[in-house]
């Protein structure tokens, strides 16, 4: 039997670009968009990658990082206004300092196996171990496989034999283009939906000077850009990652030709942004930003909406991937909703047995009734 072996190292860039590409093969967001999130200065993060070999062949590679993680993040009503009073006395109530496996902000979890690789089980088991001795050797009392996709759970069991429960993650949105034009996508629609588009389109397009811009970087527009996507960021229910303006500037610099910036004037301002990937067949709206004012007024998050499936068609997208959280409208625009799941665990057993039994208690439907029982 051929012995496991490991490393931990912690940058992607000690990760032979051709080793990432052997286990990874072609996928959303790789070896690049790794290595812009360790360029971009994320406050509060740490990055690791546990590489696994039999003997001297590479056989895994698992993406780690190390932040704070707020477990209210589901919880609203009485019960967060509770946990918000707690903190003013004890300011790390209900946050603790997590390994998760995964990506802090991709569209799903990424764990890489080497293809044809068959004892999948004995190898992670082999993974959990290093996991953690990692967490124990650097206090980090909760471990979380982050947002994997149904069709990762076979490989992802052998974690319950090891203590992890598993528990829903807020699903993601991906609309199928199965039109060949934006009237035929109108037509799918529900006819309350249909009309209010309508005129929600009618009154953007009534803007003096709309304007819209697809560009492959924003270096000199960054200040706006950067500004209209903290409104959007401290209007959400649920903050994560904070990013900064490196990021935007990186991934431009380091995922091309995949990044596209659609950019919404309105008189000559800035007004709204799109940042998107496009990869094969699909284009994943990955974060926006919003002058609100002007937002509202001609309802941009609808037009941009339409904009980018128009867009779609006229480039051969048949998936519009539009993320997680603010289900209500995506839904009635034709989303539909992916299932993710994470893998938990505390080093407290009782304390992972309170976590297993909150998840069972507490619904995503908490944060957001449109995601029922995806």
């Amino acid at each position: 039997m051929k012995e496991l072996t490991y490393k931990v190292l912690d940058s992607v860039k000690n990760i032979g670009r051709p080793e990432w590409d052997l286990i990874f093969g072609d996928i959303p967001e790789g070896y690049d968009f790794f290595k812009t999130i360790e360029e971009s200065n994320l406050r509060g993060f740490s990055f690791y990658y546990i590489l696994i070999y039999s003997d001297k062949d590479l056989i895994l590679i698992a993406p780690l990082f190390v932040t704070d993680f707020n477990l209210d993040v589901v919880i609203e009503g009485q019960a967060q206004r509770l946990i918000q009073f707690i903190r003013r006395l004890i300011p790390r109530f209900f946050i603790l300092k997590t390994l998760f496996c995964g990506s802090p902000f991709g569209e799903n979890g990424i764990l890489g196996l080497r293809p044809g690789y068959e004892d999948k089980d004995t190898l992670v088991a082999k993974l959990i171990r290093v996991i953690q001795r990692l967490s124990r050797e650097n206090n980090i009392p909760l471990v979380i496989f982050k947002d994997f996709l149904k069709e990762d759970l076979p490989t992802l069991e052998p974690l319950k034999n090891r203590g992890f429960f598993r528990a829903g993650s807020f699903p993601t949105v991906v609309a199928e283009l199965s039109f060949n034009s934006l009237e035929d996508y109108f037509r799918t629609l529900s006819r309350n939906t249909r009309k209010n588009l309508r005129r929600k389109i009618k009154k953007a397009e009534s803007a003096k000077d709309m304007e819209v811009k697809v560009v492959d970087n924003v270096e000199a527009v960054i200040e706006d850009v950067y500004g209209l996507y903290l409104n959007t960021y401290n209007a959400g229910k649920v903050k994560f990652e904070k990013l900064t303006k490196e990021f935007f500037i990186n991934i431009a610099r380091n995922f091309q030709p995949q990044v596209k910036f659609f950019l919404y004037y309105v008189d000559g301002k800035l007004a709204a942004f799109n940042l998107c990937f496009v990869h094969e067949d699909t284009l994943i709206d990955k974060f926006i930003g919003f002058d609100y004012d002007i937002a509202y007024k001609y309802n941009l998050y609808f037009f941009s909406w339409c904009y980018n499936i128009k867009w779609c068609l006229e480039n051969s997208l048949r998936y519009y991937q539009v993320g997680q959280t603010d289900y209500n409208p995506k839904l009635k625009l034709g989303g539909r909703l992916t299932p993710l799941y994470a893998y938990v665990k505390h080093s407290n057993p009782i304390l992972n047995l309170i976590l297993r039994l909150l998840a069972k208690i507490l619904s995503l439907t908490n944060f957001d009734e449109n995601i029922n029982d995806a």
